[in-house]
């Protein structure tokens, strides 16, 4: 290697550890921004504002609030008594959803003819197609469990598999967690941020210090110092990446096809 470029990387490996604000650049500064773009700016939908109306205040009813209750996707936030109070907390923002229970959902549950509305807030597009999807299927599954309880108390055995049944699998992200699928992504910005950012420190540095004339008087080209200060920068920033990564690594684990 060239000596002169030696002794530019050695430079600046020391000035590195010499400098408490380059260090916090590198090491702590990234790890606040991984975890507030990797896990705080998730596009996972869950806990949504739920206000309910239960006009009808029986077990039943109370059952299928339960449903809801059980989903991670619903937050019942809210208790309402007329249409004005949860038109009123969807136009604020306060709830994105309403559930409203007739006066005769236990009647009509006897005779098989219950309904119930689901009111949602269509602004956001991904929390009101989740929570529509979302209230489809505890319907159903309500309704399910409904029809074998019925069946089972008035001692008819009635088949009630479908014909035809979906089995998912889901690979290497069971749980669909956004973030597993955004970090490797931020990481790689964010290191490239950094390195450009300590690159253009460095360069102030040295101006600020009155020492970039002793480098110029090196003979070495400034395209080439610039990249040598570049890669400094992107070795110490990789090698924090690699120790973050090796912490954290233990606490993360993905699941493949084969395990």
């Amino acid at each position: 290697m060239n000596s002169r470029l030696a002794s530019i990387i050695r430079k600046e490996f020391i000035q590195i550890w010499r400098d408490p604000r380059t260090l916090m650049l590198i090491i702590v500064m990234p790890i606040l921004q991984l975890f507030l773009l990797g896990y705080a700016a998730t596009t996972d939908v869950k806990n949504i504002s739920l206000a309910i109306w239960d006009q009808n205040q029986t077990p039943q009813s109370r059952a299928l609030l339960d449903a809801f209750r059980a989903a991670d996707y619903f937050r019942i936030n809210y208790s309402v008594g007329s249409e004005a109070e949860y038109r009123t907390l969807i136009e604020n923002g306060r709830a994105r959803a309403a559930l409203l229970i007739p006066p005769d959902y236990d009647q009509r549950l006897l005779e098989g003819n219950a309904q119930v509305s689901m009111v949602l807030d269509g602004s956001d597009a991904t929390v009101g197609g989740t929570a529509l999807s979302t209230a489809r299927l505890i319907g159903q599954a309500y309704a399910t469990k409904i029809l074998a309880d019925q069946s089972a108390l008035s001692g008819h055995t009635v088949s009630l598999t479908p014909p035809v049944e979906v089995r998912t699998q889901v690979w290497y992200n069971p749980d669909l967690v956004s973030a597993y699928f955004n970090i490797p992504g931020v990481i790689g910005m964010i290191l490239s941020f950094i390195t450009a950012l300590l690159t253009a420190t460095a360069v102030v540095r040295e101006r600020e210090r009155g020492t970039i004339e002793q480098l110029i008087k090196r003979m070495m080209k400034h395209e080439t110092r610039d990249h040598c200060a570049a890669l400094i920068k992107f070795t110490a920033a990789s090698g924090a990446w690699r120790y973050r990564i090796a912490c954290f690594e233990p606490s993360i684990h993905i699941k493949t096809p084969d395990n």
